[in-house]
């Protein structure tokens, strides 16, 4: 996949999980059933993205210092 696929994958997996927090926090303040297995499921999911996010970040900014080091 290029570059700007992954990020467009990441950004979208990102906004669900976005949005399954919301959802899951309404479902909490209604009182209906699976509101915490949902809230769960957002907040854990947005930890894996986030950190694998980080660690493409890291990696572009290493390459990006290596190219200037070598000008």
């Amino acid at each position: 996949m290029e570059k700007n696929q992954i990020s467009g994958l990441m950004k979208g997996l990102i906004y669900i999980s976005q949005a399954l927090i919301l959802l899951g926090a309404f479902f909490k303040i209604l009182h209906y059933a699976y509101g915490n297995m949902i809230l769960m499921i957002g907040f854990l999911s947005i930890t894996v993205l986030s950190s694998i996010e980080i660690n493409r970040l890291r990696k572009t900014v290493k390459k990006l210092k290596e190219e200037l080091n070598d000008l």
